[in-house]
């Protein structure tokens, strides 16, 4: 786990400076080291203050990297690898090697940064971003769903990557010259200019003729195959847990697999879902841990919520509250891995707005579902691993990879809406559960979204109410007295 960042000039000026105050902003993701390189030397320190003796080093390009373990295999970054200097973000589920030992193997074999960056992207099962140099010139991917973050800023006298949108900020990018790098895409940045081209993306699958039985089972094979991929070498995890139906799946099929993670639910104080998910991790025979908060709790995590998320989004506050509190038992159980639902709805047409799309179109919500999984990352899966990332968690995603994900999507409509009556939706999963024993207070459960289940959105209006403000302004005037982070002092919101 950690910060990846990158930058190299128009001008052929120095960019170490720069460097430099990017890991700063970004040390919140990685504290264990450090690290630097240039096309002709690499250096890992164990702080900031010692990274800044390097000031006196000059490069037009180069690489950075803030590294804190997860697993006993993990080592800091950049790494060598034969010519090139190399530094990535996330993990990889499809090989018993280690991450760096995956990835060094791959350059030495192929001796190409181009070939080997396309077989990463097309041949590694995985979350992860990467950016090789090779010489003066950076070879830049991310694998095709875009779990794990990563920003492109350019400007006149620049080109440059991160790991969050605050560090591009502090070097005077501007956010409307700030875009999420595209999953699945790779790109070839030198001074003169950038080229990027999929690789890899995902494709609007062709609808399969399919009995609900088969599809039940292909879908109980794929989603056990990606648990068991992201939890292979693991002794301990936790897991979201409100008790609904995606998180109970997961939770049940870790089971069934033989690991027993710790289920972990948050709520406001009095939440009903508490105690709801409480009796449903009993049902399922895991332990849990069920953390409830209060108002003055929502009010003093908003300000950290918003740092991380990066925006004034009032309904994306509301979601990645509760999870900033799930992460952060997580972390201090020392359980340092979870597991998320996030995706299951877009997939399985969970969100009541496919339901509106349903009826307004007759039942053609293909392209919807699939429209909103292209801009998954954008809207789910970045803003969680930066608020997990932020409490020391690694955050990995069940439902999202690719096979099931390309499954899901060619699963016939009348599998996830029944009819313009189906309150229920995601009819195929909710088989699913039935499929493996769950208990029926799982799957005939109605959906109700993370905000309203754990009481946040509620307390959230309350607060912006008595301060005269609607929501969205509330969040909004919020967010805006905490634009300093852009100037870099982080020190407040990180006390």
């Amino acid at each position: 786990m950690g910060a990846l960042i990158s930058v190299i000039s128009r001008h052929g000026k120095n960019v170490i400076p720069e460097i430099v105050k990017m890991l700063n902003v970004l040390k919140h993701r990685g504290k264990d080291a450090y690290g630097i390189a240039t096309d002709s030397m690499l250096t890992i320190a164990r702080s900031i203050d010692d990274l800044r003796e390097l000031l006196n080093v000059k490069s037009d390009i180069a690489l950075g990297y803030n590294f804190s373990a997860v697993l006993p295999s993990d080592t800091p970054q950049p790494i060598e690898a034969g010519n090139f200097k190399v530094a990535f973000t996330g993990r990889f589920f499809s090989s018993e090697d280690s991450d760096a030992d995956t990835i060094t193997n791959l350059l030495e074999r192929l001796n190409d940064a181009r070939e080997a960056a396309e077989h990463a992207i097309n041949e590694i099962n995985g979350s992860f971003s990467f950016v090789i140099l090779d010489g003066h010139r950076l070879i830049v991917g991310r694998e095709p769903l875009g779990a794990t973050p990563l920003y492109l800023g350019v400007n006149e006298q620049i080109y440059a990557l991160a790991s969050e949108r605050k560090a591009l900020w502090f070097i005077g990018i501007k956010d409307e010259q700030i875009k999420s790098f595209p999953p699945g895409n790779l790109a070839e940045i030198t001074r003169d200019g950038i080229v990027i081209r999929p690789v890899k993306i995902l494709y609007r699958p062709k609808i399969e003729p399919i009995s609900e039985e088969e599809a039940i089972r292909r879908l109980h094979a794929m989603l056990l195959d990606s648990i068991k991929r992201k939890t292979i070498n693991l002794g301990r995890f936790s897991i979201a847990f409100s008790g609904g139906l995606d998180s109970a799946i997961i939770a049940s099929l870790a089971l069934e697999i033989g690991k027993k993670p710790l289920l972990i639910s948050v709520g406001l104080e009095d939440s009903e879902e508490l105690k709801y998910a409480e009796m449903i991790a009993d049902e399922v025979g895991l332990p849990i841990k069920a953390e409830a908060y209060t108002l003055r709790d929502v009010e003093e995590t908003l300000p950290r919520v918003l740092w991380l998320i990066e925006e004034d989004n009032a309904l994306k506050a509301s979601i990645y509250i509760p999870v900033f509190w799930i992460a952060n038992i997580s972390s201090k159980m020392d359980f340092n891995v979870m597991l998320s639902g996030q995706g299951s709805d877009e997939i399985f047409a969970g969100y009541h707005k496919y339901l509106r799309e349903y009826c307004r179109s007759g039942g053609n919500i293909e392209q919807t579902l699939y429209n909103d999984v292209l801009t998954l990352h954008e809207s789910s899966l970045e803003p969680e691993d930066k608020i997990c990332s932020f409490n020391g968690v690694e955050v990995r995603f069940p439902y999202v990879d690719y096979s099931l994900v390309s499954f899901a999507l060619s699963i016939p409509t009348r599998m996830k809406i029944e009819s313009e009556g189906d309150s229920l939706r995601k009819r195929v999963l909710r088989h699913l559960a039935k499929y493996i024993g769950l208990p029926q207070e799982i799957y005939l459960r109605p959906k109700k979204a993370i905000q309203y289940g754990t009481g946040v959105s509620k307390a959230l209006k309350k607060i912006a109410s008595r301060k005269g403000l609607n929501l969205q302004k509330f969040i909004s005037q919020m967010f805006q007295k905490i634009e300093w982070f852009k100037n870099g002092d982080c020190n407040n919101i990180l006390a």
